[in-house]
C-alpha cells in the first residue's frame, strides 16, 4: 500500500522545465523580427520609386534647359531624314533660282545686239551675241514699187529695188517698207515715190488670195491724175509680188471706198496688176 502511493505521486509531478538555451533565444527573437521586416518592405518600395520619380523630373528638366527634351533614336532618325530632305529642296531652289538669274543676264546680252567702246565706236559683238543673233528669224528678200522717170519719153513707169524684212507678216511689213520710200542711193538714181510719207498700214489680211489693206486717210493726200495713179499701182504691184496674193482691196480707216482723190479714181471691187 505505501509503495502504491509513492509511485502516484511520482507520477503527478511535473516535469522539470527545461533552460533556455542561447540558441533557442535567437530563434525566438528571429520570429519576433520577421513580421516588422515584411512590414517595412512596402515602404522602401515606395521611397525607392519617389527617388527614381525625382531623378526622371530632375533629368527631363535639365534636358529642357540644356538642349531641349530627350527624344527617342526612332525620333531622332526621322527628325534628321526631315532635316535631310529639307535641305534638299532648298538646295534645288537655290539651283533653281541661279539658273533663273544666268538665263535674265543672258536675255540682257540679247538684248544688246552692238556694243559700242567709250568713244560710241561700234565694236565687234562677243561670241554669245552672234551665237542670240544666229536664232533670230530670218531676213526675206522683198521688193518694192518706186516711181523712175523716163528721160527719152519724159514719162514715169515702176521700178522695183529690193528690200529685207524678218518676221511677222511679210506683207504688212512689206508695204511699211513702201511707204519709207527710197534711200537717198536710190534717190541719187532718180528713184522718186508718190506715196506720201504720213501714210499709215493700219491692218493687212489675206483672204482667198485677196489682200485687204487698211491706210489712213493720207492715202487721198495730193491725189490727183497721174499721182494717184501711180499712187495705187504702187501698192497693187508691192502686194501681188507674192503667190498667196493675187489682186488688192483698199480700205480707209476700215471703211470701204469706190473712188479715191478729187478725180474719183475707181478703187471698186479687188485691184489686180494692169497687163
Amino acid at each position: 500500500m505505501a509503495a502504491r502511493k509513492t509511485s502516484k505521486k511520482v507520477s503527478r509531478k511535473k516535469p522539470a522545465s527545461k533552460p533556455k538555451t542561447a540558441a533557442s533565444k535567437s530563434s525566438s527573437t528571429k520570429t519576433a523580427r520577421k513580421p516588422v521586416q515584411r512590414n517595412r518592405n512596402p515602404l522602401y518600395v515606395l521611397i525607392i520609386m519617389g527617388l527614381a520619380t525625382a531623378i526622371i523630373l530632375m533629368v527631363n528638366r535639365y534636358g529642357i534647359k540644356r538642349g531641349g527634351p530627350v527624344v527617342s533614336p526612332e525620333r531622332d532618325v526621322s527628325s534628321h531624314k526631315e532635316a535631310a530632305r529639307d535641305e534638299g529642296v532648298d538646295r534645288k531652289a537655290r539651283e533653281e533660282a541661279r539658273e533663273r538669274n544666268a538665263a535674265a543676264e543672258k536675255s540682257k546680252d540679247r538684248d544688246k545686239s552692238v556694243n559700242t567702246d567709250k568713244i560710241g565706236v561700234p565694236v565687234k559683238p562677243e561670241p554669245e551675241q552672234t551665237k542670240t543673233q544666229a536664232i533670230r528669224p530670218a531676213e526675206r528678200d522683198v521688193r518694192i514699187y518706186l516711181v523712175k522717170l523716163n528721160d527719152e519719153s519724159e514719162k514715169m513707169y515702176l521700178a522695183s529695188v529690193s528690200r529685207k524684212v524678218a518676221g511677222g507678216s511679210v506683207l504688212e511689213k512689206t508695204m511699211k517698207e513702201l511707204v519709207k520710200g527710197p534711200t537717198t542711193a536710190e534717190t541719187n538714181r532718180g528713184m522718186l515715190t508718190a506715196i506720201p510719207p504720213s501714210l499709215k498700214v493700219n491692218s493687212v489680211r489675206i483672204r482667198n488670195n485677196i489682200a485687204e489693206i487698211d491706210f489712213n486717210g493720207a492715202i487721198e493726200q495730193g491725189a490727183g491724175g497721174s499721182v494717184l495713179i501711180n499712187r495705187i499701182d504702187q501698192i497693187v504691184y508691192t502686194a501681188t509680188q507674192f503667190p498667196n496674193v493675187q489682186s488688192v482691196v483698199i480700205t480707209i480707216n476700215g471703211k470701204p471706198r469706190q473712188t479715191l482723190g478729187a478725180d474719183g479714181l475707181s478703187i471698186e471691187g479687188p485691184l489686180h496688176r494692169r497687163r
